[in-house]
C-alpha cells in the first residue's frame, strides 16, 4: 500500500514493476562496489529522478530503459553522485533513456562513454572535420586492427552529436554536417590505410584516386543510420611503378578497383564491434556489375555519349570529393560539372522530372512520409536540383551540394523569390529535424511519422512540441504549403508542361 501511495503519483501503469526496477537501481552489480553507498546517493536524487521520469511520454518504459542502461555502466553510485551535483545531467540522462534507444544503445554497448555523455554538456561547439581527422589518425597510428578504434570513434562522436541535438545546441545543418564529417573521417582513414597496403603489393600508381560522395553524404546532410553513397574515380589509365619489395605491377584501373573493393569491405563488414557504415557504390557509370573504379575520361564520356540519364545528372548535383589530393579533387569536380551539364536543358526534361517525382510519390507510405510524400523533402530537393541543372552552366556559384546552401544561392541570384526562399528554408529544416529525431528513436520506419500515439508523443517531446497533435498540425501545414509552392515555382519558371 505504501508503494502504491508513493509511486502512484508518478504515472506508472504497473506500480509493482516500477518498484522492482527502482530497487534494481539501488544495487551495484560489481562485487567490490558498495550497494550501501549506491542507495545513499540514489535516495538523495530519488524525488528529482522520479519527477523527471513522470514527465516523459511513457514513464514505465523510461524506467525500464534507465535500469538497463545504468546496469550496463557499472558503478551506479558514481552516476547518482554525479547527478546530485549536476541536475542538468540527470534530466538529459532521463530524456535519453525515454526517447532515444539509438543513443542509449551506444551507452549500453560502450559503458566507458558515460564520460562522453557528460562532456557533451560542456562542449562549446562540435569538432571540425580537420580536428576529427587528426584525432582519428593519431588513434589509429600503428594499430594492427583499426576496427574497434573506428567503431569507438564513430560511436563517441555520434553520441556527442546526438546529445547536443536533443538539447537543441545545434541547428539541423550543423548536426547533419557533423555526422557527415564523422563518416568522411572514417572513410578517409580506411582509404589511406588500404592504399598504403596496396602500394606495398603493386607499387605506386601513376595517378591518384578520389572518392565522390553523393546523396546525403555528398550534401553533408547525413542522418543517424545513413548509408554512404560513393563513386570511385581515378585520374587516368596507366600502370603502377613496381618497386623494391612489391610482388608485381598492375594497371591503374586494377589497382584502384581493388582499393575500392577493400574500402567497401572494411567499412561495411559486420564484426564483433558492429558495422561501421553501409557503403553503396551502385551509382557508378559502369553499374553494379562493372568495375568499381572509373577513369575521369570514361566518366565524362559516359554522360556525353548519352549513357547518363536525367536522374543520374540530378544525383550529380549532390556530389563532393571526400578523399583525394587537392589537385585530383579539383579535376574530379570539373569532370562532375562537365558530366552533369553535358546536355543543355530541354523542355522534355521537365516532363521527365514530373514523372520521376510521381513515381517516388507512389512508393511513399500512405501518410506521414517525410521524404517521398506530397510536400516532403524530395519536393524541395527536386526543385533545387532542377534549377541547378538549368542555370549552373552560367552561374558556377550554384555548383554546391548542400540543399540549404543552394537555396541561398538561388535567392541571391534572383532565381528564387525571397518569400519562397524563406519558406523552403524553414520547411526543409523542419522536415529534416523531424527525420533526425525519428532516427534517434531508432524507428524502423525512419522517414515516416509514427502511427502509434505513444510513439508520436515521444517524437513530439523530442522536438519540444506540447503534444503529438501540435506536431502533426505543423507538419501538415508545412507539407501542404511546400507542395503548393513547389507546383507554383515550376509553373512560373516554365519548368512544367501542361498535363
Amino acid at each position: 500500500e505504501r508503494i502504491e501511495e508513493v509511486l502512484g503519483k508518478y504515472r506508472f501503469r504497473d506500480v509493482g514493476q516500477a518498484y522492482r526496477n527502482l530497487m534494481s537501481l539501488t544495487e551495484e552489480r560489481i562485487r567490490f562496489l558498495s550497494t550501501r553507498r549506491c542507495r545513499h546517493f540514489l535516495a538523495a536524487i530519488a524525488p528529482q529522478l522520479l519527477a523527471a521520469i513522470a514527465e516523459t511520454a511513457d514513464p514505465d518504459s523510461t524506467l525500464v530503459n534507465l535500469d538497463q542502461v545504468s546496469s550496463s555502466l557499472g558503478g551506479k553510485g558514481v552516476l547518482w553522485e554525479l547527478f546530485r551535483f549536476n541536475p542538468p545531467s540527470l534530466r538529459l540522462y532521463v530524456e535519453l533513456c525515454a526517447y532515444s534507444p539509438f543513443l542509449s544503445g551506444i551507452l549500453t554497448g560502450n559503458p566507458g562513454m558515460i564520460d562522453s555523455l557528460m562532456d557533451s554538456l560542456v562542449l562549446d561547439k562540435l569538432p571540425t572535420r580537420e580536428g576529427m581527422g587528426r584525432t582519428l589518425a593519431e588513434l589509429c597510428r600503428a594499430a594492427e586492427d583499426p576496427d574497434p578504434i573506428l567503431q569507438s570513434f564513430k560511436n563517441d562522436l555520434q553520441l556527442c552529436v546526438g546529445v547536443r541535438d536533443i538539447l537543441g545546441r545545434d541547428d539541423v545543418q550543423a548536426t547533419t554536417g557533423a555526422l557527415s564529417d564523422v563518416a568522411e573521417s572514417c572513410l578517409a582513414e580506411i582509404a589511406a590505410r588500404e592504399e598504403e597496403r596496396l602500394v606495398a603489393r603493386f607499387g605506386q600508381p601513376s595517378c591518384g584516386m578520389v572518392i565522390l560522395a553523393l546523396g546525403k553524404f555528398g550534401g553533408r546532410e547525413m542522418n543517424y543510420h545513413s548509408d554512404l553513397d560513393v563513386i570511385f574515380l581515378y585520374e587516368a589509365d596507366g600502370e603502377t611503378a613496381a618497386g623494391v619489395g612489391t610482388t608485381q605491377g598492375t594497371t591503374n584501373q586494377h589497382f584502384f578497383s581493388e582499393l575500392a573493393q577493400r574500402i567497401i569491405k572494411t567499412a561495411s563488414r559486420r564484426s564483433g564491434y558492429g558495422r561501421l557504415y553501409e557503403v553503396d557504390a551502385r551509382l557508378r557509370p559502369t553499374g553494379k556489375s562493372g568495375a568499381l573504379a572509373t577513369s575521369f575520361d570514361e566518366f565524362v564520356r559516359y554522360f556525353h555519349g548519352g549513357g547518363g540519364q536525367l536522374w543520374e545528372r540530378l544525383a550529380l548535383c549532390k556530389t563532393r570529393v571526400v578523399y583525394g589530393s587537392p589537385r585530383a579533387a579539383e579535376a574530379a569536380m570539373a569532370a562532375v560539372a562537365e558530366a552533369a551539364l553535358a546536355h543543355p536543358w530541354r523542355a522534355e526534361d521537365t516532363a521527365e522530372i514530373r514523372r520521376m517525382r510521381r513515381r517516388l510519390e507512389e512508393t511513399a507510405a500512405a501518410a506521414g512520409d517525410l521524404k517521398r510524400g506530397p510536400g516532403g523533402i524530395v519536393d524541395i530537393e527536386f526543385l533545387v536540383q532542377t534549377r541547378q541543372l538549368k542555370h549552373a552552366s552560367e552561374n558556377p556559384r550554384l555548383r554546391v551540394s548542400n540543399t540549404l546552401a543552394v537555396l541561398a544561392e538561388l535567392e541571391q541570384a534572383g532565381l528564387l523569390a525571397k518569400d519562397d526562399y524563406e519558406f523552403f528554408n524553414r520547411s526543409y529544416r523542419l522536415l529534416r529535424t523531424i527525420e533526425g529525431r525519428l532516427r534517434l528513436m531508432n524507428s524502423t520506419a525512419r522517414d515516416k511519422l509514427p502511427d502509434d500515439p505513444v510513439e508520436l508523443t515521444k517524437l513530439a517531446r523530442l522536438l519540444r512540441y506540447s503534444s503529438g497533435s501540435a506536431l502533426l498540425a505543423d507538419y501538415d501545414t508545412a507539407t501542404r504549403e511546400t507542395r503548393r509552392r513547389f507546383e507554383q515555382a515550376f509553373q512560373v519558371a516554365g519548368f512544367v508542361e501542361a498535363d
